[in-house]
Formats: C-alpha cells, sequence, structure tokens
C-alpha cells in the first residue's frame, strides 16, 4: 500500500464577461479496491450553487452553475489516498467488449493488431500479449500536444502517428477490444507535477489491470483514478458550457506525492 497526497488545480479564464454558466467537475479520486480515499476537500469559485452527482459508470463529480457575469472559474481538490498496486475488482459490463465513438477500429487498427500477432509468438490477448503490443504501439507512436484535440478518434490518431495521452489510451482500446479483450478509459492523477493523465484498463483473469501506454509501463499504486468509462467522451474531467462570445483559456495543475 502507498499513501499519496494529491491537489487538483483548474482556472478557465474568459476575456469578456459570460453568463448562464453551467459545469461538471469529477476531481474526487474513484472509491475502488485499488485506492481508498483517506481525505478529501474541494471548493468551487464562484458558483451559485454545487451539488454532488453520480453517473452510471461509477463516476462521481460535481455540478453547478454561475448565473451572474463573471471571467474566471476556478476550482481545487485535495487530500490523501490510499493506493493498492493489485488489480481492481468490479464487475464486467458488455459495452467495454464492443467499440465506442472513439474507438472505432479503423483498417489501420486492423493492419496494425494482424502486424502484432504475426510477430508475437503466445496469445497476443494475454498480461504479456497486451504487454507486447503496448510496447509496439509506444514505438510507433510520437507524443506531441497539440498535433489532435478532444475530438480525434483513435483511427485518426494512428494514422498521425502522434497525439497525447488521451490518443494513446483510445488507440490501445481499440486494439484490445479487437483482439477480444475488453477495455475502458480511464483519466486521473499520476506521482509527480504535470496535468491530469489518461490509460486503458483491461479486463484479465476476473480483474481489470491498468496499462499506460503512454510511458509503455503498467499502472501501479503511483496512479490516482478519477473517471472511467467507455472512452473519452464518459471520463472526461471537466465539461462545461456558458452563454456569452468569450475566447477560454484552460490552465491545469496536478501534484501527487508521498
Amino acid at each position: 500500500m502507498r499513501q499519496l497526497r494529491f491537489r487538483y488545480e483548474m482556472r478557465l479564464d474568459m476575456d469578456q464577461d459570460v453568463w448562464d454558466h453551467h459545469f461538471l467537475i469529477r476531481c474526487r479520486p474513484m472509491e475502488t479496491s485499488r485506492q481508498a480515499i483517506r481525505s478529501f476537500a474541494f471548493g468551487i469559485d464562484p458558483a451559485d450553487v454545487v451539488c454532488e452527482v453520480a453517473d452510471g459508470f461509477g463516476n462521481h463529480g460535481y455540478a453547478g452553475s454561475v448565473c451572474a457575469p463573471h471571467r474566471s472559474l476556478a476550482v481545487w481538490s485535495t487530500g490523501t489516498v490510499c493506493a493498492f498496486p493489485r488489480g481492481e475488482e468490479g464487475a464486467l459490463q458488455a459495452m467495454y467488449r464492443f467499440p465506442s465513438p472513439f474507438t472505432q477500429p479503423g483498417e489501420n487498427i486492423r493492419q496494425f493488431l494482424e502486424a502484432a500477432c504475426e510477430e508475437y509468438s503466445g496469445a497476443i490477448a494475454s498480461r504479456e500479449g497486451l504487454e507486447y503490443l503496448m510496447n509496439r504501439l509506444y514505438g510507433r507512436f510520437v507524443y506531441a500536444p497539440g498535433t489532435t484535440t478532444v475530438r480525434t478518434t483513435a483511427a485518426e490518431a494512428l494514422a498521425g502517428g502522434q497525439g497525447v495521452c488521451q490518443d494513446y489510451a483510445h488507440v490501445f482500446i481499440s486494439l484490445c477490444r479487437l483482439a477480444g479483450v475488453p477495455a475502458r478509459y480511464a483519466a486521473g492523477m499520476m506521482l509527480g507535477e504535470g496535468a491530469t493523465h489518461a490509460w486503458a484498463e483491461v479486463w484479465l483473469d476476473g480483474l481489470w489491470h491498468g496499462y499506460d501506454p503512454t510511458n509503455n509501463r503498467l499502472v501501479d499504486d503511483t496512479y490516482i483514478k478519477l473517471t472511467h468509462g467507455r472512452d473519452f467522451a464518459d471520463g472526461t474531467i471537466d465539461r462545461g458550457q456558458f452563454l456569452g462570445f468569450a475566447a477560454q483559456n484552460q490552465q491545469i495543475l496536478v501534484r501527487v506525492e508521498e
């Protein structure tokens, strides 16, 4: 077991007034067999009303609104989580077996998987086989912020050969599902300082096991999960909408330490 202290900060600045602002922030760690919250606090400013909500995937968050004109929104959360290195217990939902909007397998993904299966001597649908698949993707893909958007699909990202953690996760999930291994998208924080992160979880031997293709490593007790779902659309950490014509600038800072 590892005890992790974390702080999440998100600030959204607009260049002119906006109003009737509605938002959903999922900045509270999930409670699972792999992690347990020991302390937690959060704040949102400004906010007329904030309430805790949950969705069908088990993600918890805070929904709120600001009616009056404003030019910024600041969110923070902090706390302590006990994390365990084992796989995560839970039920397997059939939806994680099939393609989702961001993980539809294009012909390039099919060809990538076929080549990997030909090269690998064992069963690709195994822990070791998926590690090989992840390593092969890591060698093919380049981490390049700004080359993709939140709307980029797995097939589009692989065709471009570059992207960010969301794209790595989508491509790997698409490959796993095509190989017959249920997989889901996970988002959260990892040890160190930077931004939020995304990885994949696969269902093997009755447990969910985390694979981080961006860093070519297995997920262990240095990760804190905030959300999971079929893909980015289900596991978005923050989202919102407002009235007005302002340009936005979002800044996110995450710090996790022992």
